[in-house]
């Protein structure tokens, strides 16, 4: 699921403080810090991901506080319970729930207790997402950018108000490959195994936009092209092999409204939810503080998935960064292999050392994709790089 609460205050005071002379100061700053985010979807078909953490101030430079140790479940109007597990994975803590299966024709709250305080979401009906009708890409070659986008309908005509997320994977390479390796405790050059290569590499990441869309003002309940996500020639998502798996969720009219006041406001003032707490009312309340705020808006689906791969030789607007300090050592320019390593440049060719030998040297993260992603190919990849 998406995340929003490490960009959840900040672009906003900060584009406030760019864009004045003098200190400006919006009331309500201190009524929106420090309060609750409880974001997440009970997903009917899929595992159900919900964080809990606190907003943050202009001022507050510190990481997204996560909130650990919470009660988190999910109950339906018979009263049966679906009970997270916290799982941690580096700084970030989810929350999350086996929804998978339950039945579609009830509905169902989310609960979070934190210490004595307690917060619950409106009781909701799952609503069935239509199929993802198509998702793919414009090129802008005068602004070297690429666009992806969702079509999508529903034919019965009672979805009308749709939101979108999505994971995202790719393969990128090194700009250069290393056949070799130096191991500066030795000043010795080895081979570096195909199975030990430095070359292949991914990388992944969720989206973080609100992306919503509403057919109310159609003849159709059709959404055509709908912008997801949007990279520059320099994005090396797009340089060897993307691949973007859209979730389709139908929700409410008031999570519609929800959303897109929030969308609006961010668009107008620079960051997610700008809106002043009174226009940013969700779907929780704190049980046992009746006037206490909280950010988050929960639906309950059945959402649509489809999977997509863009080659990046097939977008073509791809361009490795001009910003790798190379060197070439021969008899001519017998270079000390240690002062070059020390330098951050890393072997990729050698016949051995000066005078009868040759190679070629490259900064660090132009020949070790290792700096900017994994070696962790997704089980679902397509080819049999390693």
């Amino acid at each position: 699921m998406k995340t929003y609460s490490n960009i959840i205050l900040p672009s906003l005071f900060m584009l406030l403080l760019w864009g004045c002379v003098k200190p400006f100061n919006p009331e309500g700053i201190e009524i929106i810090d420090n309060m609750y985010v409880i974001e997440g979807d009970i997903i009917q078909n899929d595992t159900t991901r919900v964080t809990v953490s606190r907003s943050i101030s202009v001022n507050d430079e510190s990481k997204i506080n996560y909130i650990s140790g919470a009660l988190v479940w999910v109950e339906s109007e018979t009263g049966t319970k679906y009970t997270a597990k916290q799982v941690s994975s580096g700084e970030t803590i989810t929350y999350v729930i086996n929804t998978v299966g339950i039945n579609p024709n009830l509905k169902y709250r989310l609960h979070v207790n934190i210490g004595q305080r307690k917060y619950v979401s409106a009781l909701l009906p799952v609503l069935q997402a239509p199929p993802v009708g198509s998702v793919g890409y414009n090129v802008d070659t005068v602004k070297q950018s690429v666009t992806f986008h969702v079509s999508s309908n529903d034919p019965s005509g009672n979805t009308r108000y749709y939101r979108w997320f999505f994971t995202e994977d790719w393969e990128f390479h090194a700009q250069f490959q290393a056949f070799f390796e130096y191991i500066p405790a030795t000043d010795e050059v080895i081979p570096i195994p195909e199975s030990k290569n430095r070359y292949y590499c991914w990388g992944k990441g969720r989206s973080s936009s609100i992306l919503v869309a509403s057919t109310t003002g159609l003849t159709e309940d059709r959404v055509h092209e709908k912008p997801l996500v949007s990279m520059g020639s320099g994005d090396r998502r797009i340089s060897y092999l993307y691949s973007m798996e859209l979730n389709q969720m139908a929700i409410s009219e008031e999570a519609f409204k929800y959303w897109d006041n929030i969308q609006k406001n961010s668009d107008q003032l620079g960051g997610i939810f700008s809106p002043q707490p009174s226009e940013m009312d969700g779907n929780i309340i704190c049980i046992t503080n009746k006037s206490e705020k909280v950010i988050g808006y929960i639906s309950a689906g059945i959402v649509s998935k489809k999977r997509i791969f863009a080659r990046g030789e097939d977008i073509g607007i791809y361009k490795y960064p001009n910003n790798c300090d190379v060197e070439f050592v021969n008899m001519d320019n017998p270079m000390n292999f240690h002062s070059l390593w020390e330098r951050g440049l890393e072997v990729t060719t050698y016949t051995g050392h000066p005078p009868f030998g040759e190679s070629y040297w490259a900064s660090r993260y132009c020949v070790d994709c290792r700096l900017q992603g994994t070696k962790n190919k997704p089980a679902f990849w397509p080819n049999n790089h390693i």
